[in-house]
């Protein structure tokens, strides 16, 4: 079985402009950045700050992969807002349910609601979606099927 980072690698995404320059170099993204929780307010008037988070699968120049959660915060009025980025160890993950389980059992503390969770669960379709996408496998095969 492929792992997260074999069908990264495999991708070939590394064409065009980069999508972005870090310390490390510059890096593309196997897929689009897959959204994976989404809370507060709508960030307007006194409502609260509105934040999501996002999985990037980064593919840098020289070889190497990680994954990333984005964490974006806005607020109109400029309180609360800003991102940060946060590495997550999926790359030897050879199904999808091996990486719901572990952003589910993960949490970040983003200084806005600290020790959230990483990713919810109405937000699992889009995370499935787009790791079909790659050619990950949903899961292992059931315990209890005959072969």
């Amino acid at each position: 079985m492929s792992t997260l980072k074999n069908l990264i690698d495999e991708k070939k995404c590394r064409k065009g402009p980069p999508a972005g320059t870090t310390k490390k170099g510059a890096y593309w993204l196997a897929c689009e950045p897959i959204l994976i929780r989404n809370y507060g307010g709508d960030g307007v008037g006194n409502n609260a700050v509105d934040c999501s988070h996002r999985l990037e699968l980064r593919h840098y120049r020289s070889g190497d992969v990680t994954a990333m959660i984005h964490v974006h915060r806005w607020h109109q009025n400029g309180a609360g807002i800003g991102d940060s980025y946060h590495s997550v160890d999926l790359l030897g993950c050879t199904t999808i349910e091996q990486i719901v389980v572990r952003l589910k059992g993960m949490t970040l503390n983003v200084g806005y609601g600290d020790g959230e969770r990483s990713c919810s669960d109405h937000c699992e379709k889009n995370l499935v979606e787009g790791l079909v996408a790659l050619g990950l496998p949903d899961a292992d095969p059931s315990p209890d099927e005959s072969e």
